[in-house]
């Protein structure tokens, strides 16, 4: 069998494995696998279904449940759904551990069983979830070739990533060195640097030993690429960055601030900084990180050792000539850190995690929407005023002073940037119609909160609706903040704390 298996047919191998897949994308596709086959659905396309149940696939409203018809509309089923039992697989969030050690919250594959009632009704809620999600993925994308293909003689595109981090190694080791913590790793921050159509495409990598991936150390990374582009093309005085999301790297308050300042004393004058959608911010960077990593196990195999980030920039110096290597010192991350602590406080803006597109024209100022738009950007314009533009400062003005005061000295106050299922069960404050309310988060979904919320009998005075619970979906920009659970005022009343009730009147 083996001689008669034709060539082009290759044995599977570690390398083929799917391991960055978007979680939003696999659940939702189980779901439809099942309803398939059980003979609900006609289609398993989750493209073709998503655009099905929306007036225009290119319209915001549309995609964003703002429009009346999308908002009720949901998907054709071929035929009723009963209550028969019916399994289905799902990424889920388990806590795994004994009493006697703290749990770890991981990501398990399970296999689910539920009737079919019930899943249709879950298929149409995260289906209609979905569409807003491939609408961002297609308009983020579609807005990185526009501004690629535009690039004026004053703009530079630099689209950058973290690859995985290196494991530095010997060509040979001793038995405690590889199988004991004796390893080093190098962070690798990988890019490329597009100035104008005719210009040549410059690939860049900066290589640290310092393991941070944070707003300090990004900018310490993007420093010296930024210092050489400024001393190849100074008419470039227009950037714009584009990158994936993560909340603990480029999608955070630290980072926007950075972005209105450090460009501009390099002598910048605009900035923006684009975001493609969650799970799907792969390019250019990944395949340079890829290619060095490689080029760095070839030389292993060969006999040179690499124990330490600064053994691999040097011998990837020698041995790579299409990249532009930079090294990055430890020290070099903590003076960047010490322009953020040196800097005005700040605080959590609102809608982070919506947002894919924040512009800095002025320094220690930027403005942000909820998708990128660029079509002003030949006029030499990046803050149109389309899709909902809105602007924060950073400076140090005494509303801004005192919110940071009372987030400090009430951290019940704060939440974090990223709302995930780690936070199921949280108290929280919703905004709604600019009203506080308390509630309890029953499930998160991308951008998106199930929250269970009292109702208000008074000043500061809430109650559980009964017989009907009040659960509602919630934009994650609509979660104010995190609360500890509401003081009882009698039987039936319950009570937020005054200081954080105060701040919330203040505010809303």
């Amino acid at each position: 069998m083996r001689r008669q298996r034709p060539f082009w047919v290759m044995h599977p191998t570690e390398a083929d494995r799917n391991t960055c897949q978007c979680k939003t994308h696999e659940n939702l596709q189980y779901m439809a696998e099942s309803l398939y086959n059980q003979g609900l659905l006609q289609t398993k396309n989750l493209d073709e279904m998503a655009d099905a149940i929306v007036c225009d696939t290119k319209s915001k409203i549309c995609a964003y449940s703002e429009c009346p018809e999308c908002r009720v509309t949901t998907f054709q089923m071929i035929k009723s759904p009963s209550n028969e039992s019916i399994s289905v697989t799902q990424w889920v969030l388990e806590k795994i551990g004994d009493a006697s050690h703290d749990k770890m919250t991981v990501s398990v594959k399970k296999e689910m069983v539920t009737t079919e009632d019930a899943l249709v009704t879950q298929f149409q809620e995260r289906l209609a979830h979905y569409r807003r999600h491939l609408f961002n993925i297609r308009w983020q994308y579609g807005t990185y070739r526009q501004v690629r293909e535009n690039l004026q003689e004053t703009d530079a595109l630099i689209h950058v990533d973290f690859s995985e981090n290196y494991n530095c190694k010997y060509s040979q080791e001793i038995q405690s060195v590889h199988f004991g913590g004796s390893h080093q790793q190098a962070t690798l921050h990988t890019g490329v640097l597009y100035i104008k159509a005719e210009q040549p495409i410059i690939p860049f990598c900066s290589i640290s030993p310092s393991r941070q991936h944070d707003p300090p150390a990004i900018w310490a990374h993007l420093s010296p690429i930024l210092t050489q582009l400024r001393e190849r093309c100074p008419g470039v005085t227009r950037l714009h960055f584009f990158s994936d999301g993560p909340a603990t790297q480029y999608k955070q308050k630290a980072n926007f601030y950075m972005l209105s300042t450090e460009p501009f004393k390099m002598g910048f004058k605009e900035t923006s900084w684009h975001f493609f959608e969650a799970s799907h911010g792969k390019g250019a960077p990944d395949g340079i990180g890829g290619s060095l990593k490689r080029t760095a196990d070839s030389l292993v195999h060969h006999g040179t050792d690499i124990p330490d980030a600064e053994s691999l920039f040097l011998q990837l110096k020698q041995k790579t000539s299409s990249v532009e290597l930079f090294f990055v010192s430890p020290e070099d991350v903590e003076k960047m850190g010490q322009r953020i602590v040196n800097g005005p406080p700040l605080v959590t803006i609102k809608g982070t995690m919506r947002m894919h597109q924040v512009i800095s024209v002025v320094q220690e100022s930027i403005k942000y929407r909820d998708i990128s738009c660029v079509c002003k950007m030949m006029d030499g314009v990046l803050d149109c005023p389309c899709y909902g533009l809105q602007e924060f400062t950073f400076a140090r003005s005494e509303s801004q002073q005192e919110d940071y005061t009372i987030e400090r000295s009430a951290p019940a106050l704060l939440r974090p940037e990223v709302i995930s299922k780690v936070h199921i069960g949280q108290w929280c404050i919703v905004n709604y119609d600019a009203d506080p309310y308390p509630g309890i988060i029953l499930e998160v979904e991308a951008h998106n909160i199930k929250v269970k919320c009292m109702h208000r009998n008074g000043v500061n005075k809430f109650f559980w609706p009964s017989p009907r619970e009040d659960v509602s979906w919630y934009g994650d920009d609509q979660i104010v903040c995190f609360i500890p659970e509401p003081v009882a005022l009698n039987k039936r009343s319950v009570q937020i704390d005054k200081k954080i009730w105060h701040y919330l009147e203040k505010h809303l």
